[in-house]
C-alpha cells in the first residue's frame, strides 16, 4: 500500500491523476447498528499512482498563438492588459496594474535546489469602503487559472492553512489542505483581511513568506507547498482612510504581516464632481451595454463565440477576459525571463534611496 501522504508535495488540488489499486471494503458495526442493515465501507489499497496532469491547461491553439505574438510586440501591451482587467470598475489603473503583476507572477529561484525564493506576488488593498476592492478579488475568481475565495470572519487558522481530524469510517487521522494549500499553483483571495482573528492571521506567515505549511499534528508530522500569490482586502481602522495619518496608524496589521506583501494599495474615495460625473456616466453606459447584450442573446443573434481577435491594437483596445485568460496561462507556461544587461548600481542606489526614504516620513522599511 503507498501511503498517499508522500505525494502531497506534487498533486495538486484538480489534477488528474492514474490509480491502480484493489477495490475492497471494510466492516463497520456502527454503521450497521446506525443503518439497522449491513453496510460496507470501501477502500483502495493502491499500488500504483500516476500523474496525468501538471495543474490546470487551457486549450491553446494557433491562432491564439499567432495573436500572443503581435500582442507582446505591441509597445502599448501594459495598457491592453490594464484596459482587460475587471473592464466593468471604473479607473483604479495602477491596482490593476498590480493585480496584472500578480496574475503574471515573478520568477521562482531555487538556490542549489536547496533553498527556494517564491516568485509569487501578494497584494493588499487597503482603503475606503465601495471602492470596488471586493469586485476586484470577485474578477479574480473567476480569471486567474486557479483560485480559492475566502473572506476574513468564515476563515480560521485551519481553514486557511491544514487541518487533522478523525475519520468517522476508517477512525484514523487525516489530513485535509486549506484555501492556501487548494489554491497552490493560483491565487488564494481573501477578503475583509481586517477582520481576521490575530492568531488565524499570524497562521499565514509561513505560507506568504517560505510557501509552506508545515504541520504536526496527531502523530502526522509534514509540509504542505502552498505556491500561491495572496490578494487580500481591508478597510481602514476609523472606516476611511485619513491621509494625515502614516500607513501604519491607518491599519490594525502588524509590521510582520506588512512585510510579507509586496505591493499595497491604499484606495480613497475623495470627491470630486469632475470624477463623479465620469463614474456615473461609465456606470450608466455599462448598465446600458449589459442590457442590450442580454436582448441580443436572448433573441438568438449571437453565434456563441466566447471572443474574437481585435483588428488594431491601440491604447483603447480591450480584450475580452477568455482570451486574457489564455495569455496569462501561455506566459506562465512557456515563458522564464531572466535578468541581464541590468544595471546593478542603479537598482542599488533606489533600493536605498526608498529605504532612506521611509525613515524620513515614518513608513515601513
Amino acid at each position: 500500500v503507498i501511503v498517499l501522504q508522500d505525494l502531497i508535495d506534487t498533486v495538486r488540488p484538480g489534477q488528474e491523476v492514474d490509480l491502480t489499486g484493489i477495490y475492497t471494503n471494510n466492516y463497520e458495526a456502527s454503521l450497521n447498528v446506525r443503518q439497522g442493515f449491513p453496510v460496507f465501507s470501501t477502500v483502495i489499497e493502491a499500488n500504483h499512482i500516476e500523474l496525468c496532469e501538471r495543474g490546470p491547461s487551457l486549450s491553446v491553439v494557433s491562432e491564439d498563438l499567432a495573436f500572443f505574438q503581435q500582442l507582446s510586440a505591441s509597445p502599448h501591451l501594459l495598457k491592453i492588459l490594464t484596459n482587460s482587467v475587471a473592464p466593468s470598475i471604473h479607473g483604479h489603473d495602477f491596482i490593476k496594474t498590480g493585480i496584472l503583476l500578480s496574475l503574471f507572477g515573478g520568477q521562482a529561484k531555487n538556490v542549489g535546489g536547496k533553498h527556494r525564493l517564491r516568485g509569487d506576488i501578494n497584494v493588499l488593498l487597503l482603503g475606503d469602503p465601495g471602492t470596488a476592492k471586493s469586485q476586484f478579488l470577485s474578477y479574480l475568481s473567476q480569471t486567474a487559472p486557479r483560485a480559492v475565495f475566502t473572506t476574513g470572519q468564515g476563515a480560521s487558522a485551519v481553514g486557511l492553512t491544514a487541518s487533522v481530524h478523525k475519520d468517522a469510517v476508517t477512525r484514523e487521522w487525516t489530513l485535509e489542505g486549506g484555501a492556501l494549500v487548494l489554491s497552490d499553483g493560483g491565487m488564494c483571495l481573501i477578503d475583509e483581511f481586517d477582520k481576521m482573528n490575530d492568531t488565524d492571521r499570524t497562521s499565514i506567515h509561513e505560507a506568504m513568506e517560505q510557501q509552506s505549511i508545515s504541520v504536526s499534528k496527531a502523530g502526522i508530522v509534514t509540509s504542505l507547498q502552498a505556491r500561491c500569490s495572496v490578494i487580500a482586502a481591508a478597510n481602514p481602522i476609523k472606516g476611511r482612510y485619513d491621509p494625515t495619518l502614516t500607513f501604519n496608524h491607518n491599519t490594525e496589521l502588524t509590521e510582520p504581516i506588512l512585510s510579507r506583501f509586496d505591493l499595497l494599495c491604499v484606495v480613497r474615495d475623495i470627491v470630486n464632481p469632475v470624477v463623479d460625473a465620469n463614474l456615473a456616466s461609465f456606470v450608466v453606459g455599462s448598465h446600458r451595454t449589459s442590457l442590450h447584450s442580454a436582448d441580443v442573446s436572448s433573441s438568438g443573434a449571437t453565434s456563441g463565440d466566447s471572443y474574437t481577435y481585435p483588428t488594431s491594437l491601440t491604447p483603447t483596445t480591450r480584450i475580452s477576459q477568455e482570451l486574457l485568460r489564455k495569455y496569462i496561462y501561455h506566459a506562465r507556461s512557456s515563458c522564464s525571463p531572466k535578468l541581464s544587461h541590468i544595471s546593478t548600481e542603479r537598482i542599488s542606489s533606489v533600493y536605498a534611496q526608498l529605504r532612506r526614504e521611509s525613515t524620513r516620513v515614518d513608513g515601513i522599511p
